[in-house]
């Protein structure tokens, strides 16, 4: 996959999500509208955290990840070739929407796949649709054994958040 047709799928999936981005703004326009009303703290930051933590209603990454688009079919369907094509794609996709998979090494193509398919993409989360400082991260590095060796280089690889520039830069 070339660096354009990259980006155009980044693009794509990230609007395929902007309406979650719209409903997350006006949940919070409305809180803090409402602690005007009563007088409470009408800090933005703070209702942001309130919602995002407290009331974004629950998902999983795997219903995210077929919101745009991407089936994860069952392991034991996909060929070597295609099951490596079909994770990239997933750990792709799984970044434009702001989570990112950490220490991943211990495992081979297929036990990731496997691993992400039938448990940890099925974990409920909040549903945050990608925005600037808003990430979320898989440590599978806590599910290896203490004596785990790395049987793949693929972390190195891995897509990671974009820092914001450095002032002055």
């Amino acid at each position: 996959m070339t660096q354009e047709e990259r980006g155009g799928g980044r693009a794509r999936r990230r609007g395929l999500r902007a309406q979650a981005s719209e409903r997350r703004e006006a949940e919070i326009d409305r809180l803090v509208q409402q602690a005007s009303e009563r007088g409470g703290c009408t800090d933005r930051m703070y209702w942001t955290l309130h919602y995002d933590f407290e009331q974004a209603p629950m998902t999983t990454n795997m219903q995210q990840l077929q919101e745009v688009g991407v089936e994860m079919p069952p392991e034991a369907e996909l060929s070597d070739r295609a099951l490596q094509q079909q994770l990239w794609e997933v750990i792709e996709t799984l970044a434009d929407l702001g989570t990112y998979l950490l220490r991943t090494d211990h495992l081979d193509d297929r036990a990731l796949y496997r691993l992400l398919h039938e448990q940890v993409l099925r974990e409920p989360v909040r549903d945050l649709p990608p925005s600037e400082g808003v990430s979320e991260f898989i440590d599978l590095g806590v599910r290896a054994p203490a004596d785990a060796q790395p049987l793949v280089q693929r972390d190195r690889f891995m897509p990671r958040p974009e820092s914001p520039p450095m002032p002055n830069e």
